[in-house]
């Protein structure tokens, strides 16, 4: 019995020893932040559009770079309507943004109705899927509430902690019922998810006056 047991034993042993672990160098691409609701030029093609000027950033999270064929946004839920597709290489720890112009092009160069990204700014479903061969996988998404989302507030990752979303809303401050919360910081399409705060105008006699 000691014997079988041994060998039971080393044999579990042997397994777990086996069974590869995840690695932590696995490249992993997620959404990283998004704007439905814009009010200003944010493409920076001169004009202010509410389709053109959305847009939508992806992040390498992994410590790998990422071929990007096959990876698409869609909105809304249910069977997914691409909006846009991904194409070249996106390098550990970079970020990629589409804005409402990019994917209006690319649904007119693929024979898709022409929406741009679609997000709606009374609530919606961003999401990233990939595309192998016949299997179309979710990689991530995100469903938002109107009020996260009103003019020039982004909703993203936080830099620290990626697991964290926060309303971007210097520019049109949250009040307390914004979900996720508001943080104060600018939106930044294109660049990492830093934090500048907003500014308020002061006196320099309102200032000296702290110091009293």
């Amino acid at each position: 019995m000691r014997k079988i047991f041994r060998f039971f034993m080393l044999l579990a042993l042997v397994s777990i020893i086996a069974i590869p672990g995840f690695s932590d160098c696995a490249a992993q691409v997620a959404i990283n932040e998004f704007l439905a609701d814009p009010a200003r030029d944010w493409d920076g093609d001169g004009a202010l559009s509410s389709r053109d000027d959305e847009w939508v950033e992806i992040v390498n999270l992994g410590k790998t770079a990422v071929d990007l064929a096959g990876y698409r946004l869609a909105d809304g839920e249910g069977r997914p309507v691409w909006r846009y597709g991904f194409s070249g290489v996106l390098e550990a720890g970079a970020i990629r943004v589409v804005y409402g112009s990019d994917a209006r092009a690319w649904e007119e160069a693929n024979g898709f109705a022409v929406y741009g990204l679609s997000l709606n700014n009374t609530g919606d479903r961003i999401a990233l899927y990939r595309i192998a061969g016949t299997d179309t996988a979710l990689v991530d998404g995100y469903t938002y509430a109107e009020v996260a989302v009103r003019d020039d507030r982004a909703i993203g990752r936080r830099i620290d902690m990626p697991a964290v979303w926060v309303v971007f809303d210097a520019n049109n401050p949250c009040t307390s019922t914004c979900v996720p919360p508001g943080s104060g910081c600018y939106p930044t399409p294109g660049s990492a998810n830093t934090c500048t705060t907003a500014t308020e105008s002061r006196s320099w006699g309102s200032i000296k006056s702290i110091y009293r």
